[in-house]
């Protein structure tokens, strides 16, 4: 081609944890299969430098928090271990290739919107029943759907709900920016969350502030299949080396970032 491509960021998967349970083979083809299918790719075309997308999914139920990059890697489900094998193919693709360099960031809950409105996050229908608390929460407050199902009440939390790292999709944005300068053999990993965990319940009071609106919210006391209690992020490796930090740290700001697009899209793109 006319463009030499110096550089990959590889975002592309698909990631929910209930979705992956069901349909497992969809995980290992589309996330784990698909990678190394791009390493090759890469080695066809001599593209030496790789930013992948990983998660903090990997981890799976970690014995002590916050979470750093040294945590053992337990996954509990079929997308977090599809995750990690994925990372596991870069990482022995890099010993074999002294001259590929990689980052591998592992992300907490990715929510929000560009604070300008201008892109949104609209999963497809079907996705609805498993999809992202903050879009069931929007879905609510459209009345896309009667009610809110808050899923799994008696988990070991302050308030029985499960416990997240949310970090803003635009701070995300900035973390990629951050590490394609430092790319290396072997691969470098970080975290990538904001440090702080909210749970579900504080979450959904959230939402319904920035919206307005006073869903009706259901409790059930069985959570998700293949979820865990609580995770949330060390974040002073990338801090440290790399000089990013979350900047979006206020969840009703953030909140109100994807409210405001998709309230004005209702139906999506």
């Amino acid at each position: 081609g006319k463009h030499k491509v110096d550089a990959v960021i590889h975002f592309a998967a698909i990631a929910y944890v209930g979705e992956s349970v069901a349909q497992p083979l969809a995980y290992y083809r589309n996330v784990t299969v698909n990678t190394i299918g791009l390493l090759e790719a890469m080695r066809r075309h001599d593209v030496r430098k790789l930013v992948y997308s990983s998660t903090c999914a990997t981890y799976g139920n970690p014995d002590e928090l916050p979470i750093t990059e040294k945590t053992p890697t337990v996954p509990i489900n079929p997308y977090g271990k599809s995750k990690l094998y994925a990372e596991d193919a870069i990482r022995d693709y890099a010993v074999a290739n002294k001259d590929f360099d990689a980052a591998i960031l592992r992300y907490f809950n990715v929510f929000g919107s560009d604070p300008r409105g201008r892109l949104g996050e609209f999963p497809r229908p079907e996705l609805r029943a498993m999809g992202r608390i903050s879009g069931a929460c929007f879905d609510a407050a459209l009345g896309n759907i009667p009610e809110l199902v808050v899923m799994g009440t008696d988990f070991p939390t302050r308030d029985g709900t499960c416990i997240r790292d949310y970090v803003h999709v635009t701070d995300l944005v900035d973390a990629h920016l951050a590490v394609l300068g430092h790319v290396a053999n072997p691969p470098v990993l970080y975290n990538v969350g904001t440090g702080k965990g909210v749970t579900v319940r504080e979450f959904v009071d959230a939402c319904k502030r920035v919206t307005g609106v006073d869903v009706t919210v259901r409790e059930r006391r069985e959570s998700r299949p293949g979820d865990y209690a609580e995770v949330y992020a060390d974040v002073s490796k990338i801090r440290e080396e790399l000089g990013w930090e979350a900047r979006y740290v206020d969840l009703e700001e953030s909140l109100g970032h994807a409210w405001a697009w998709r309230s004005a899209h209702e139906a999506g793109y």
